[in-house]
């Protein structure tokens, strides 16, 4: 029978064992960890968003919902807080198409939410957006402006047309958060920057 038998380990004349020398150390943990901080969004904070289906006073029934994303992010004190290209909904509260004796098409939107990592940021109010408005200013995604004719445009998304009123796709408008919104981020992203001298 053959035996094997494992060689010793060499023992330097300083007594020190290479083998066990050869070990790398423990890598140091880090010195802190990561620290993050909350914001408050408070409500009522207005976000641009933009209208993702053909809604109209003629092809839209009341309570139907429709697709609707985040056009401008939306940042506090130079953070990030809501991206844009995040989805949600919007919802028709009233349609009421054309009618024979040319009584005229009517059509009341409201935006609903936005999800952000399953989290529903809750909107309120609703106003479509015209070439011009101070809100466009702040943003720089503005290629999807969409203008609806022949309407009169209220406060409430409220379009009330001689015929039926269509909103296209792309069509953007300004809503409002509902509540108030707290978000974790990082507390060196947080902090205002210092001057420098």
């Amino acid at each position: 029978m053959l035996l094997l038998q494992a060689a010793a380990p060499e023992i330097t004349q300083s007594g020190e064992n290479p083998a066990v020398d050869a070990i790398p150390a423990e890598a140091a943990p880090d010195a802190a960890p990561h620290t993050a901080t909350e914001v408050l969004l408070p409500k009522a904070t207005p976000v641009v968003i933009a209208v993702d289906k053909e809604v109209g006073s003629k092809i839209s029934v009341a309570g139907e919902m429709f697709p609707i994303r985040l056009a401008q992010p939306v940042e506090l004190d130079g953070v990030s807080l809501l991206p844009a290209g995040i989805t949600g909904e919007g919802q028709v509260v009233h349609a009421k198409k054309a009618g024979m004796a040319g009584s005229a098409g009517e059509l009341i939107l409201a935006a609903r939410y936005l999800d952000y990592h399953g989290r529903r940021i809750e909107l309120r109010s609703f106003k479509f957006i015209e070439e011009g408005d101070e809100i466009l200013s702040r943003g720089k995604n503005n290629v999807d402006l969409a203008s609806a004719t022949n309407a009169a445009i209220g406060p409430l998304g409220f379009f009330i047309s001689g015929g039926n009123t269509t909103i296209a796709p792309g069509t953007l408008a300004s809503a409002k958060t509902k509540n108030d919104e707290t978000f974790a981020v990082p507390a060196e992203t947080a902090a205002a920057p210092e001057e420098v001298k």
